[in-house]
């Protein structure tokens, strides 16, 4: 199960694409009002606690694989949960399932003010909806999706991709990863991965135990800047 959430600042665009998009409805809701215009003003009510507050708005997916088929009473529970955990269980919200595409998934608009006036935290937000995730799927019997410390190749960060944008240069920790990338194709050998990350620049540094009879992990120097293979992702580990 994958999970998207994404703040923004208007309720009323991300209510009439939950509402009105073909095949969809309503599954779950603690508000009274039924159209899109509705919603919208009492979202707002809410918001005027906070009028200071960029971006109230969390708009969330959560996605199953393309062969796996839940009850909308199961998806109220899983769509519960993640807001429970996400500490949203005190924050207006309005739930639909969409059965437009070939894989269930769901929709929760929720506004971060919470009825008391206080703004629900979003710290550390992907790594905990990622743990819920994975108990959800233990829990219903769902395919595991790998989380992201044991991804392949890890994804880019918010800060890393902001720095794109902004400067439209590459991390450091985003330039070791396409160096390795192009440099295994082929690869016959450990020794032969180290000779050509030395052609491009890049140190590749053995961690060794037992007095160096087992590899126990890789560092990557590049530019003065050394990394773990770890923090560039799993494929670039022993």
């Amino acid at each position: 199960m994958i999970a998207k959430a994404v703040k923004g600042k208007g309720f009323r665009g991300a209510l009439e694409y939950d509402l009105t998009k073909e095949q969809g409805r309503v599954i779950d809701k603690n508000m009274a009002g039924e159209k899109p215009r509705e919603l919208a003003a009492e979202f707002g009510e809410i918001r005027k606690l906070r009028p200071n507050l960029g971006k109230a708005v969390l708009h969330v997916s959560l996605s199953a694989a393309p062969d796996e088929k839940l009850s909308d009473e199961q998806w109220r529970e899983i769509g519960k949960r993640y807001m429970e955990g996400m500490g949203l269980e005190n924050n207006q919200f309005v739930m639909t399932r969409h059965v437009d595409t070939d894989h269930e998934h769901i929709h929760i608009l929720a506004n971060r003010i919470r009825f008391d006036g206080t703004v629900t935290s979003d710290s550390h937000d992907y790594k905990r909806q990622e743990v819920i995730m994975r108990e959800l799927e233990k829990e219903y019997g769902l395919q595991r999706v790998p989380s992201s410390i044991e991804a392949e190749r890890k994804a880019p960060t918010k800060g890393e991709v902001e720095r794109n944008l902004r400067t439209g240069e590459p991390s450091t920790r985003q330039r070791l990863q396409q160096f390795c990338d192009a440099v295994v194709k082929d690869c016959g050998s450990f020794t032969e991965y180290q000779e050509r990350l030395d052609t491009v620049g890049v140190e590749l540094v053995p961690v060794a135990q037992l007095e160096g009879a087992k590899l126990s992990g890789l560092s990557y120097r590049l530019d003065g800047m050394t990394m773990k293979g770890s923090d560039l992702g799993k494929g670039y580990s022993p």
